[in-house]
């Protein structure tokens, strides 16, 4: 790809295969455009701490990039050259891994899939922390690409002690393979659903909330891919009569395609990085009604609502099935054109001039005594957690 070079590859890609769900779909999306483009692409598997004691499986799909003529297999160790290194993931690199590589890089980035804050205010991450790690595993010293503007606005409280892209690396897809093959509210039942990591965090905290989005009434099925039933119950949610598939059982794609309206709603304690799910539920031609604080990433693409009127919405949709198809038509094509995967050979070349930013302008970002402070208690939570050896959310 491009003039030839001292490097061995184009692109190193670090990662661990146990993030599943987002991550490892955007990982795969980069990785396969950028082999249609003609790139020559390391892949690099890390074992993270942050799954020391955890029972998380490889992403099978994402080793399989593998098997490509463009990528070749690194294990843990092998040295590494490449024009561009990414590190996916911060909470991959946040504790170490196993077994580093050494990669040298004419230039090498953090794509920061997760926010640093959570949704109560406090760090779930420290970036410095993580560009140490990657230092001393790695010998990189990375810029972080943001994979929106909500990852931005926190990251910037972090300079000028970092560097952050001038673009965000935003999540991509190929929307050839995200086609609908019937039209939503073709029957006399419709159904109402969700997909998605079965992370309780992705849920709200109370049982109202829980089901009022997926309980339209009558006329009307729940179904679910990814529902972490134990949580949900715990909270007080009765769950049962939903048609409940577990998360990698279905393809996504055809999930989708038995639906007529995603809904989306989270705990108080997650902020949402991007929502992945929802560009695909758009790609489907699927309505959308979300939570609200989701607004700033989707805009006039959604119907916005708290969780105890959405199935208002819901209903709505369904009352005027040919508008909603149209619009749902009319989303998709700018979905697609606003986050195509083609675009990624282009943002790959801008990112190698990229210098890096370290200025701190911008809305709502945290004083630096704010994020000093929220760094301190990040650090007693680490160690209260290692003394009881917990496993840490995801």
């Amino acid at each position: 790809m491009g003039a030839a070079s001292s490097y061995r590859f184009d692109m190193a890609v670090v990662t661990d295969p146990r993030f599943s769900g987002g991550t490892s779909a955007a990982v795969i999306a980069d990785v396969m455009a950028m082999a249609d483009a003609g790139a020559r692409i390391a892949l690099v598997p890390v074992a993270s701490h942050f799954f020391d004691g955890a029972p998380d499986r490889p992403n099978a799909a994402l080793l399989a990039l593998a098997d490509l003529d463009a990528v070749t297999l690194c294990p843990p160790g092998d040295e590494v050259s490449a024009q561009l290194a990414f590190f996916h993931q911060p909470l991959s690199f946040h504790d170490g891994v196993a077994q580093g590589s050494r990669i040298r890089a004419a230039k090498s980035v953090v794509v920061a899939h997760h926010p640093a804050f959570r949704g109560d205010g406090s760090l779930e991450y420290s970036p410095l922390r993580v560009n140490r790690m990657i230092a001393a595993q790695f010998g990189c010293q990375p810029l972080w690409a943001p994979v929106s503007g909500q990852v931005r606005r926190q990251l910037r409280s972090f300079s000028p002690l970092i560097r952050l892209t001038a673009s965000d690396w935003v999540n991509r897809f190929d929307p050839s393979s995200w086609r609908a093959t019937r039209p939503v509210f073709d029957g006399g039942s419709a159904v109402v659903g969700r997909h998605g990591r079965a992370d309780p965090l992705k849920w709200p905290d109370r049982a109202r909330d829980i089901t009022a989005p997926l309980s339209p009434g009558p006329g009307w099925q729940t179904r679910v891919l990814g529902c972490p039933d134990d949580a949900l119950q715990a909270r007080g949610a009765d769950v049962s009569r939903w048609d409940r598939l577990d998360f990698g059982s279905v393809a996504v794609p055809d999930f989708l395609n038995g639906i007529d309206v995603f809904c989306y709603f989270h705990s108080d304690r997650w902020v949402e990085a991007f929502g992945r799910t929802v560009i695909e539920a758009m790609l489907m031609e699927r309505p959308c009604v979300l939570d609200p604080r989701l607004e700033p990433t989707f805009g006039a693409w959604a119907q916005y609502a708290p969780a105890a009127q959405a199935a208002q919405w819901v209903r709505a949709l369904r009352e005027i099935p040919d508008r909603t198809r149209q619009a749902c038509r009319t989303i998709r094509d700018e979905v697609a054109q606003s986050y195509a995967s083609r675009d990624i050979p282009q943002q790959f070349q801008a990112l190698l001039q990229d210098p890096g930013t370290r200025a701190r302008s911008g809305p709502k970002r945290a004083s630096p005594l704010v994020t000093l402070r929220k760094s301190v208690g990040l650090a007693r939570r680490r160690a209260a957690r290692t003394a009881r050896c917990e496993v840490p959310q995801r």
